[in-house]
């Protein structure tokens, strides 16, 4: 009976350490921060298209988004509902500037964090605006990543967002 429960001690200790020694994926951690990358790089590029169907690539099916004033939006699919009722009407500001300074990126497996600022203009206020976000990524089966939890908020002091290449 000693000698069972040694080799069955001895089993989980080695699975222990083998397993504590792999990533719990098989993407190198710097492809996974390339592709975090070329989500933000999405991520203006949709921003300034001011386009639903753009915006819309940017999120995960289960996203959530929270912002000032609006009621939290659960779901791809209700994002993209209320970017397209935005999207259609006539008299709303166009984006002319866009601009996210992301100060910290972890990842954690299949999932990654980042807080930081964004500087935006659009064609309703001649005076850009700052806000604080932070967003929670997940990665995708095609090893992309996408939004899947966004807080961001204005804040009306430069001073509490600051940031070293605002929008002009």
């Amino acid at each position: 009976m000693k000698q069972i429960r040694i080799f069955v001690l001895s089993a989980f200790v080695i699975f222990a350490l083998t397993v504590s020694g792999q990533r719990t994926n098989s993407y190198p951690a710097q492809d996974d921060r390339n592709a975090i990358e070329q989500l933000h790089q999405q991520d203006v590029a949709a921003t300034l298209s001011d386009k639903a169907d753009e915006l819309a690539k940017l999120w995960d099916n289960e996203a959530v988004r929270i912002q000032p004033g609006r009621p939290i939006e659960v779901g791809k699919a209700e994002i993209y509902k209320n970017d397209k009722q935005w999207e259609a009407k006539s008299d709303r500001p166009k984006t002319l500037c866009y601009k996210s300074e992301i100060k910290d990126v972890q990842i954690a497996g299949g999932w990654a964090f980042e807080w930081g600022y964004i500087s935006y203009k659009d064609s309703s206020n001649p005076k850009p605006m700052r806000g604080k976000v932070l967003r929670v990524m997940k990665r995708q089966p095609d090893s992309s990543w996408k939004f899947a939890r966004v807080i961001v908020f204005d804040e009306p002091k430069e001073s509490a967002a600051p940031m070293s290449h605002p929008c002009q």
